[in-house]
């Protein structure tokens, strides 16, 4: 509007000012209704009921005006619908019959409200009164939606409006969408001009609408095609997901085709009588459900993917790396953040590992109601292992208890499900990761805990390089982060990020945790450090590297879209060498003849699942990984792992991998020992296969090797020139090593499983087979069938690195206190 035009507005017009500072009143408190609501926070509960009780009030009393006179308040009309919609939102909130609108639709709807103001009051301005036409055209189609969903459950709104008056706000799109229709109507007989404008804003709309929907209905094609139904496949030992997921390049719109009725919301009728809420289904899947009116109308449009709810969840697991969101819940994770984060990392180049500190604050928002479970899923570096866990219970920090995975589970699961007191839980996963969990949380109950991480540290280039922890938990982008970095022999470093020294230390403070890294220098003529405990010494070497002659019984080229032809035709050049590759389960030989034609239907493969079963012995595996892949978890029920199972182990498969990735398979597979795995360059591995070599390193059953860090850890009698000058995590880590190296026996073997534990227990390790527990009293673990531990290294701290009490040093201690109390005891008696 022009100056002059909006003073008369202001000035003239009857119940202009009252409305505007409604209007802005309720604007103001549904915005903070909304910030809160992203949050996921129920603050805005309050806020939103504030606005219902001014909103009704107010309707009711500028319809009965524009009723009564409808020339000397038209001008109201823009004001009452533009509060109408306010009402429906602030409605929305307690009634949940739009579940979580995403951003853009309250601003469309606000565009629309605002542009009336121009087209019902015959704005002088032309621009302005083109820009709203069009702006106008552009948001009408949303009001339409609003509209046409609304029609089932317009009956209720009737019955609300009888009963509660409430019911008014399912019926104002329609109202809105009818008296607005024929004002543009009765607007256009008088200046087509205005026509144009409005018809581009909805060509522009409807025209965005069909090619995304012609992309999605093209990636949903392209899911079907690959389901059971569509291809000839005799392959049954893996799940039938595994197919589509291998197809299937992780883009924006198939993520959205697999978070269909996870996620977003797809209504199947729009027609049929349906409740306030679309989501019926208790879906296993911590991620907030959303209306989008955009999606939900062009799932409408689209050919069904004719995959189950867990099919979808798989492969957003392996595709999309959503197992933290896949992860079960006994209690609800919603309206959780976390608060500070101190993040204590301590090297030792030496033993080139490093020990990672995490102490985490996490609460719940303000007003939120209930008890929250929050789980946090740590990515490791290859090679890692957790070390320590702890949780304040009552302002005393409680130590973590190893014990076996089973019996962790079941005490966790018995005291949240049953009894909702004090547990924590941490948990070894496939693919180096590892979960978390606390409970509970509440308004007036935040909890910290702290867990611990040993990481070997990348050797390359005389450079030892430390890898932050990647972490994934309740709003961590927010929290306020203290690190701290410290070598335990002065050794000076580089980071990626500024730490400024304070008080001795390297600190940074930030916000949310940042992906860094820090390097040090290899020193020259390098000591090897070693451990005592219980007789025994712990002693790192250098990692003894060995060229084996290996002829192979046959080759197999590992092809995905990770290969470039260029690759391919390098290694195919080598004479007197022949190939072959699985294409559809299908073992075929490939050559110069027909590498391109083969190249080109299996680069369609976003990740590979060789039948390493269906391989001769001694074959040879040239492979290129990506980054992601199922692990073993998700396929613990296939014919195909349990084949790999019991029968590849024996093989002697050799794999080269010529990427610098492993995904969550292949990197299960080297752990394990299931095949001898080199991962080099394409130039290393032709020169190998050319000579029929294979690069192994040199295994011992009293040591275990620490690959990226290019050493071993060997164990061996203590002697009387052993010299304690390494940290207790070599032992940790050998016996993770020993853990891993003989998992496929422990499974297959009760007493060696026991054995085993018994191992981990002595490290307070979290393997395949122990978890750490924290319980709130001693108590609980007694009525559990859990024992404190003994005897062990116990916890790891970032304070205590070295030698620990011998089993006759604690028998002494124990004495000596004995003796103490016996005294102090008799001296009471006399006195």
């Amino acid at each position: 509007m022009e100056t002059n035009q909006l003073n008369r507005f202001w000035n003239d017009k009857a119940g202009v000012k009252f409305s505007l500072l409604i209007s802005l009143f309720s604007i103001t408190l549904l915005i903070s209704s909304l910030i809160a609501s992203k949050l996921d926070s129920e603050t805005f509960e309050k806020s939103s009921l504030i606005n219902i009780l001014v909103q009704v009030p107010y309707g009711l009393f500028v319809t009965f005006k524009v009723l009564r006179n409808l020339q000397k308040y038209q001008h109201l009309i823009p004001f009452l619908f533009l509060n109408w919609f306010i009402g429906c939102f602030s409605l929305n909130f307690q009634m949940n019959i739009f579940e979580n609108l995403p951003i853009w639709v309250y601003l469309l709807t606000f565009i629309f409200c605002i542009t009336n103001f121009s087209i019902y009051n015959k704005v002088e301005s032309r621009l302005l009164n083109k820009a709203s036409y069009f702006l106008n055209g552009c948001s009408i189609l949303l009001i339409l939606y609003y509209a046409v969903f609304l029609i089932p459950i317009s009956i209720f709104s009737l019955f609300g409006i009888i009963v509660l008056g409430l019911g008014f706000y399912g019926l104002v799109p329609a109202i809105v969408f009818i008296i607005h229709s024929l004002v543009l109507i009765k607007q256009f007989s008088l200046d087509k001009k205005d026509f144009l404008p409005f018809c581009s804003g909805l060509l522009v709309i409807a025209s965005g609408f069909l090619i995304f929907t012609m992309f999605l209905s093209t990636e949903s094609k392209k899911i079907n095609n690959s389901g059971i139904t569509k291809i000839f496949d005799n392959n049954d030992d893996l799940p039938s997901y595994i197919r589509i997921s291998q197809n299937l390049k992780p883009n924006f719109f198939n993520e959205i085709l697999l978070k269909k009725d996870i996620v977003y919301m797809a209504t199947d009728n729009f027609f049929s009588l349906k409740g306030f809420d679309g989501f019926r289904r208790n879906i296993q899947y911590n991620e907030r459900k959303t209306h989008d009116p955009f999606l939900n109308l062009a799932f409408y449009f689209i050919e069904e993917n004719n995959l189950s709810t867990d099919d979808q969840i798989n492969i957003l697991r392996s595709n999309f790396d959503k197992r933290l969101e896949a992860e079960e819940y006994l209690w609800s994770g919603k309206d959780l953040i976390t608060k500070n984060i101190k993040e204590d990392v301590k090297i030792y180049p030496n033993d080139r590992l490093a020990y990672t500190e995490l102490t985490i604050d996490v609460a719940c928002e303000k007003d939120s109601w209930g008890e929250k479970e929050a789980i946090y899923s740590f990515q490791l570096p290859e090679g890692s292992v957790a070390t320590s866990l702890s949780l304040w219970v009552n302002g005393i920090e409680r130590k973590g208890v190893l014990t076996t995975k089973e019996k962790a589970k079941a005490a966790y699961n018995k005291i949240v499900g049953e009894e909702a007191r004090d547990p924590s839980l941490m948990q070894w996963k496939e693919g180096n990761r590892v979960t978390v969990r606390i409970f509970p949380i509440t308004e007036d109950l935040p909890r910290t805990f702290k867990c611990g991480f040993t990481t070997p540290l990348k050797a390359k280039n005389n450079i030892l390089t430390y890898e932050s922890l990647s972490i994934k938990g309740p709003n961590i982008n927010n929290a306020s982060t203290v690190s701290r970095i410290q070598t335990n022999d002065k050794t000076a470093f580089k980071a990626t990020k500024d730490f400024e020294l304070s008080d001795t230390y390297y600190i940074n403070t930030t916000t949310g945790l940042e992906k860094w890294q820090a390097e040090v220098a290899v020193k020259p003529k390098n000591a090897s450090s070693s451990f005592i405990w219980k007789n025994k010494n712990y002693e790192t070497k250098p990692l003894v590297r060995e060229k084996v002659v290996f002829t192979p019984s046959e080759i197999i080229m590992d092809l995905n879209n990770e290969w470039e032809i260029s690759e391919i035709e390098q290694i195919l050049h080598l004479k007197n060498k022949t190939y072959f590759v699985f294409n559809n389960g299908i073992k075929q030989e490939i050559n110069l003849s027909n590498y391109r034609e083969l190249f080109y239907d299996l680069k369609k493969l976003n990740y590979s699942l060789l039948p390493l079963f269906d391989l001769k012995n001694n074959s040879l595996v040239i492979t290129k990984c990506g980054n992601f892949s199922p692990n073993f978890e998700e396929l613990e029920t296939s014919k195909y792992l349990q084949k790999i199972k019991t029968s590849v182990k024996d093989k002697n498969i050799k794999v080269i991998n010529i990427s610098e990735n492993v995904n969550p398979f292949w990197q299960t597979i080297k752990e394990q020992r299931y095949v001898s795995y080199f991962q080099t360059d394409i130039n290393n591995s032709k020169a190998l296969i050319a000579n029929n070599y294979f690069i192994k390193f040199k295994t011992e059953h009293n040591s275990i090797n620490l690959e990226t860090a290019g050493i071993s850890i060997h164990e061996n009698p203590e002697t009387n020139q052993t010299s304690l000058k390494g940290s207790n995590h070599l032992y940790r880590m050998f016996c993770f090593g020993k853990v891993l190296n003989d998992q496929i026996r422990i499974q297959n073997d009760s007493l060696a499983q026991n054995q085993y534990v018994e191992l981990a227990k002595d490290a307070n390790i979290v393997t395949p087979i122990s978890s750490l527990l924290v319980l709130e009293t001693d108590r609980d673990y007694e009525d559990n069938g859990i024992e404190k531990n003994i005897d062990t290294l116990g916890n790891a701290s970032i304070n205590n690195d070295g030698a620990v009490p011998e089993p006759y040093e604690w028998a002494m201690i124990i004495i000596g206190l004995t003796i103490i109390l016996m005294y102090y005891r008799k001296q009471k008696a006399i006195s």
